[in-house]
């Protein structure tokens, strides 16, 4: 069951998902954390909008968020709007960097530096449904037949995703609580061996 604004239908998992999340830690931080995935995809919108494709739908699921477009980008095209998001990321960082340098190291906007960096480096790396798999998929396609692409990609992904997990493991047993990292993980591990890959 969806909800629908416009062209924008979110699911209604998504909902509540969204009001439990404040309700066990309503703060500014948690909007922080919000604000940063939502300037996430507009850097995607915005590269789509500067390549002259029309966006039909934006879908908010559980596992993500969709952008439907008019057409099929090119390849190189694709990693171009691939990049978008994490740039807009690392350009939002900066300009807190920035106000961390005038107004001094609030913990605010400390941890809205932070949470930029983070988002953009973590959807970097080259793992199935992360932009950085996105465009892996893209180069090896580009250079490739797809059988042999497909393979080289499924690897690499895997390797990526175990060096993450490892990362998230250091920081669960570092911190007693920290257990976003390890659920985006094992996610990520059913989207490689339990959906069908999406390899454009």
């Amino acid at each position: 069951m969806n909800i629908k604004i416009r062209n924008i239908k979110i699911n209604i998992i998504c909902v509540f998902l969204i009001l439990i999340f404040f309700y066990i830690n309503f703060s500014i931080y948690a909007l922080i954390v919000l604000a940063s995935i939502f300037i996430h995809e507009l850097g995607h919108i915005i590269f789509i909008k500067l390549r002259g494709f029309k966006i039909l739908n934006i879908e908010i699921t559980p596992s993500g968020i969709n952008i439907i477009i008019n057409g099929l980008a090119p390849y190189k095209t694709d990693i171009l709007i691939a990049l978008g998001g994490p740039t807009f990321n690392i350009i939002s960082a900066f300009i807190f960097f920035l106000l961390m340098q005038r107004a001094g190291n609030s913990s605010i906007l400390i941890f809205a530096f932070l949470t930029n960096i983070i988002y953009a480096v973590l959807n970097l790396f080259p793992v199935a449904s992360l932009d950085g798999g996105r465009v892996l998929a893209c180069i090896l396609k580009l250079y490739l037949p797809e059988y042999i692409a497909r393979n080289i990609f499924t690897v690499i992904s895997l390797v990526f995703l175990v060096i993450l997990s490892i990362c998230a493991l250091f920081i669960l047993t570092s911190t007693g609580y920290n257990f976003s990292l390890v659920l985006l993980c094992a996610y990520l591990f059913y989207t490689i061996y339990f959906k069908p890959m999406s390899f454009r």
